[in-house]
C-alpha cells in the first residue's frame, strides 16, 4: 500500500499545471445578476448585417454564462459603414456571496417608484434563484458553438473591452491580433474562464 501511495504521490508531481487546470471544477452557489450595459461595434475590416452581428453577439454571450433571454436593441446599425450601437438586456451567472446578495437585493429610490408604478415586488435575498455553478474554460478559437472566423477578430476584441468585464469571466490567456491593414490571422485567440450554470447554457 505504502509503495503504491509513493509512485500515485510521483505521478501527480510530474502531471503539467494545465491538465490539472482542466480536471472537473467544483461546483459553487450562484444567481442571476441581470443588468444592461451598452455595446459599440464599429468595424475596421469586417462588416455585418445587422441580423448576423446579433445572432453572434447573443451566442457569445451565452456560450460564456448569460441567460437565454439576452435582449439586444438596436440604437444604430448602419452595415455601410460597420458601426452599431446596442443595449443588451442579460442575466449572467455572480457567486452567492454575501456581497453580491447584498449588492443585488438593495434599492433606490427609483427602484421603488418604478416597481409601485408598474405594481411589482422588488426582490429580496430569498426571492433569488440559487442554482449550481462551474468556472469553465472556454477558447473563442475552437470552441464549435461559437463558430467563429478570422474575421471576428475585432468584435471579440471589442466584446473583451466592453462586455467581459460586467461579466463573470476571466481572462486566461489574450493573444488577440487584429489588423485592418494586413488581415486577420485564424480564429481571435482568446481564452478566458467564465462562470456557467452546471449544466450546457446553450441547452438550458
Amino acid at each position: 500500500m505504502k509503495r503504491w501511495s509513493y509512485t500515485l504521490a510521483a505521478l501527480l508531481a510530474i502531471v503539467p499545471a494545465s491538465v490539472m487546470a482542466d480536471s472537473p471544477q467544483e461546483e459553487v452557489t450562484a444567481v442571476w445578476k441581470a443588468q444592461q450595459v451598452n455595446f459599440e461595434y464599429r468595424g475596421y475590416s469586417t462588416m455585418y448585417s445587422c441580423r448576423s452581428l446579433e445572432d453572434k453577439l447573443e451566442i457569445i454571450l451565452r456560450t460564456v454564462g448569460a441567460r437565454e433571454n439576452v435582449s439586444l436593441q438596436s440604437y444604430i446599425c448602419d452595415e455601410q459603414l460597420g458601426i452599431a450601437r446596442f443595449q443588451i438586456s442579460m442575466q449572467s451567472p455572480v457567486i452567492a456571496s454575501e456581497e453580491n446578495i447584498r449588492e443585488l437585493t438593495t434599492h433606490d429610490s427609483k427602484d421603488e417608484l418604478v416597481a409601485r408604478v408598474n405594481g411589482a415586488q422588488l426582490p429580496g435575498a430569498a426571492d433569488l434563484e440559487r442554482f449550481p455553478a462551474v468556472w469553465k474554460k472556454v477558447s473563442f478559437a475552437r470552441d464549435r458553438d461559437m463558430r467563429l472566423e478570422r474575421g471576428d477578430c475585432e468584435l471579440v476584441e471589442q466584446l473583451r473591452r466592453q462586455i467581459l468585464p460586467r461579466m463573470s469571466v476571466q481572462v486566461v490567456k489574450d493573444n488577440i491580433r487584429c489588423s485592418s491593414a494586413f488581415g486577420n490571422i485564424g480564429s481571435p485567440r482568446l481564452i478566458v474562464s467564465a462562470l456557467v450554470p452546471a449544466k450546457d447554457p446553450l441547452k438550458r
